[in-house]
């Protein structure tokens, strides 16, 4: 029974850094590896010298079981993480880039990565601007999605074999001045893809298959007016998902596609102000957990809420009320279950853009969180109808990716959570009171002063792990600045 009910506890961490950093401007990637190892990318450190791979291994509580950083040659390189695919338990496909570079600099990246030698096996880079925003494995081979970066650039899809030998590359233009490929999806005939056309009006999805070849493509659907779009999933229903928000306001949306590119539904949701969605993916009941951001005064809140995959309604929304008050850029972009009603979400806690300190949380859908309220409105996709383009692209060169040593600090945080009137668990211990005796179980050792009901100071204890002798009664039992009545037969 104690077991069981270690296995629930929640941690919250941070990391912190001597300088400037941040987990991932853009999507923070989660995946899950095996039952316990998530991996998560990445940090960046000191301007532009980019961390960007950790080993998070979760038992009871988080561990951080390695992390590794690089510099690359060239070195103007930006290698923020935006994407991880898993090809097998030793190996995986890891891309990215970062937004903003300068003249003559290049934004994207991706490789493969030997889990075990905790290295790359092999690295490229492409010489565009743009960033590498989801790698997808087809069973055979790599497909990437690459966003455009600056105006008048264009994304690309690319394929590629495990050793990152170039089977095809297509620059693509939906006839915008920015052109960005956000998610790719593998199917049977070919592979789904999610992008936007900057500034053709405003802000505008796409939603097109391109073949197995590269040779063509199909419209699925076309979203105008103003709707930034983020990520794409496909259901267990076999239909799309789109999530994103909507510009002027901040109200986030969520719309259900089919195949066919007929609207199921599309939910707008509101909270407070700057109301958002970054990222989706599917609980593992079936229904879809989201990450994001809701704004209360001049503060960002991380949150993350689950949707009825029926009807887009809320079942829950939570907030992460502990973001740091003069930390105003407060963002949650990851986000995955880890067994029934515990999810992971991460994200960075900042003052600016390049000014963060990473998170990650592991939650039930009530611990370490607060509910809020969200409005659920339903409203109508504008329909817009590109032409979709296809070139070759060329500009893929090989990297090489020197490993290098830095340090990391964590911090812990999370409150005390009563299970039942004489049961607690915080991130780091649990106790309860029994016939008899009170029982711990921690992760490390605690010091327990035991008090009777009057204040009279029973007993002190330093343990880790057992069972406490004591007589019947009700007592207060303080661990460290916690307090805790307990209640023995």
């Amino acid at each position: 029974m104690i077991f069981l009910i270690i296995s629930q506890i929640n941690k919250i961490i941070w990391f912190q850094y001597s300088s400037t950093g941040c987990l991932t401007c853009h999507k923070t990637p989660i995946l899950k590896m095996n039952d316990s190892t998530y991996i998560l990318g990445s940090l960046h450190y000191n301007n532009r010298l980019r961390i960007m791979l950790m080993g998070i291994k979760v038992k009871t509580g988080i561990t951080v079981e390695w992390y590794k950083a690089w510099t690359s040659n060239p070195n103007n390189l930006n290698l923020d993480v935006s994407t991880l695919a898993k090809i097998n338990d030793t190996l995986i496909a890891v891309g990215g880039g970062h937004g903003g570079c300068g003249k003559n600099q290049s934004c994207s990246f991706f490789g493969l990565f030997n889990l075990k030698t905790q290295n790359f096996v092999w690295a490229k880079y492409l010489s565009s601007k743009g960033i590498v925003n989801s790698i997808v494995y087809d069973g055979n081979n790599l497909v990437l999605a690459v966003q455009g970066y600056d105006a008048n650039s264009e994304g690309a899809i690319i394929k590629t074999d495990l050793n990152g030998n170039v089977i095809w590359a297509k620059q693509t233009s939906f006839g915008c001045y920015w052109n960005d490929n956000y998610t790719i999806i593998p199917e049977a005939n070919g592979y789904v893809v999610m992008g936007i056309g900057w500034w053709c009006v405003n802000w505008q999805p796409v939603i097109y298959t391109i073949s197995l070849d590269g040779s063509t493509t199909t419209l699925i659907k076309g979203i105008s007016n103003n709707y930034r779009a983020y990520n794409l999933i496909k259901d267990g229903d076999g239909n799309y998902v789109l999530i994103g928000f909507y510009e002027p306001d901040g109200g986030a949306y969520l719309s259900k596609i089919s195949p066919s590119g007929s609207v199921i539904y599309s939910k707008r949701y509101t909270a407070n102000s700057g109301f958002r969605f970054y990222n989706i993916t599917l609980d593992l009941d079936g229904n879809y957990l989201v990450s994001g951001v809701t704004k209360i005064g001049s503060t960002d809140y991380p949150i993350a809420a689950k949707i009825n995959k029926n009807d887009g309604s809320i079942i829950w929304a939570r907030r992460w009320p502990g973001a740091p008050a003069n930390q105003a850029h407060n963002q949650a972009k990851g986000i995955i279950p880890i067994k029934p009603g515990k999810i992971l979400v991460s994200g960075y806690l900042g003052t600016s853009v390049d000014n963060h300190n990473g998170f990650i949380v592991i939650l039930d859908s009530t611990d370490c969180m607060t509910s809020f309220s969200v409005n659920v409105n339903d409203f109508a996709l504008s329909n817009w109808s590109p032409s979709i383009s296809l070139s070759d692209y060329t500009g893929i060169n090989n990297l090489t990716l020197t490993p290098y040593n830095f340090s990391i600090s964590q911090t812990t945080s999370c409150s005390v959570v009563p299970i039942s009137d004489n049961e607690y668990k915080s991130c780091n211990y649990i106790i309860y009171g029994s016939k008899g005796f009170i029982a711990v179980k921690s992760e490390n050792e605690l010091n327990l002063k035991i008090f009777s009901i009057s204040g009279y100071k029973v007993k002190e204890v330093n343990i880790k792990e057992g069972r406490i002798k004591i007589n019947p009664g009700v007592y207060i039992v303080q661990i460290g600045k916690d307090k805790v009545k307990i209640i023995v037969k």
